[in-house]
């Protein structure tokens, strides 16, 4: 059964996932709750497991070159559990670069960090492999997303607007402009490395218990944490475990766009798939897009996408269907998002937290 939320309570969830980094008292004034509704509701999401807070890395800050997306449809003989049996299972899953993973019996999405593209395929090529081998895989389909090239668009807040027809103004439409991390914040000291390991494992611990368990000062902890966020080695994300309130369907797709399709182009396709569901996220480079978002009802989701497709095409901005896997919520075997291991790895970081 969904939770139900009260009305304050949804706002509580929109403002955490479009604030996620505000002191209660900033997000108070932010969506019109008091203080007290705020920190009472927070208590209860940790209860019900609803929102995950995370401090998310910069790709390029800690040394990888691209993200890619890996579809894969499994033949009916290849449930979770028998993919589970595979020793290429936990190479896959729980790779260190393998940041998020959702999966059902049919279907799996993985979206992978790399040092470069010889990387991705040292490491999951003998994988895939092994599951053609072992007869699992109907199709596997891999995008890279060079981290210089590409715009990411964390769109929880919208997707809780819409689910719940808030009727917010204070939305993002557009993603953001990505701008490099500045050049002193990605040459990092053994201090910094192990800081920012310590920040994206425990998001939510205070700067006191992350200086008891790195052994590096409070006031240096603070002042790292403070120069991360402002530089973007560091971002702050909401996680929001759609299923607890409902949502039917997460459907993840990729589809490729007009060669030299200029930018506004680009964004025209972008807003377009935002209009068939509640957007989760984006990813953004010259001529592909991969996402996410949600659906309550299979067939309004298919009549709004075949319209999008439909029109996207006219104006000759695509010329094939986007690539999809639709997953219902409540069949999800596997759910995996955790970008601590990948710091670890890129970093070379030994020290245990």
């Amino acid at each position: 059964m969904p939770l139900k939320l009260t009305s304050k309570e949804k706002l509580v969830l929109y403002g955490l996932a479009r604030y996620p980094g505000l002191s209660d008292i900033d997000l108070a004034s932010k969506i019109g709750v008091d203080r007290s509704t705020i920190f009472k509701s927070k208590r209860k999401f940790r209860e019900w497991d609803m929102v995950q807070l995370l401090n998310v890395p910069s790709g390029v800050g800690v040394g990888a070159e691209m993200m890619t997306a890996v579809f894969a449809r499994y033949k009916p003989n290849a449930p979770v559990e028998a993919r589970k049996n595979k020793s290429g299972f936990k190479e896959w899953v729980d790779h260190p670069h393998c940041v998020f993973h959702s999966a059902t019996d049919s279907d799996s999405v993985s979206m992978v960090y790399s040092q470069s593209f010889t990387d991705f395929k040292r490491v999951f090529d003998p994988v895939t492999d092994d599951y053609r081998d072992a007869g699992f895989v109907e199709d596997i389909g891999c995008y890279h997303y060079p981290f210089s090239l590409t715009r990411v668009s964390w769109d929880s807040a919208l997707a809780v607007n819409n689910t719940f027809d808030l009727g917010r103004t204070d939305l993002q439409y557009e993603p953001p402009v990505e701008e490099e991390v500045p050049e002193d914040s990605i040459k990092l000291t053994e201090k910094d490395k192990l800081a920012l390991l310590a920040f994206v494992k425990y998001p939510a611990l205070s700067d006191l218990e992350l200086s008891r368990r790195t052994g590096i000062s409070r006031p240096t902890i603070s002042g790292k944490r403070n120069k991360f966020f402002a530089s973007g080695l560091l971002s702050r994300q909401a996680n929001v475990n759609w299923k607890k309130i409902g949502c039917e369907l997460m459907i993840f797709y990729h589809i490729n766009v007009r060669p030299k399709a200029t930018s506004e182009e680009m964004m025209e396709v972008y807003s377009s798939f935002r209009r068939i569901g509640a957007a989760v996220c984006s990813y953004i480079q010259p001529g592909e897009i991969f996402g996410s978002f949600l659906s309550q009802c299979y067939v309004e989701m298919k009549e709004r996408m075949d319209n999008e497709v439909k029109k996207l095409s006219e104006v000759g901005l695509i010329t094939e269907r986007p690539t999809c896997v639709i997953m219902p919520l409540r069949e999800l075997k596997v759910r995996k998002i955790d970008y601590a291991p990948m710091v670890r790895s890129m970093l070379n970081i030994e020290t245990e937290i």
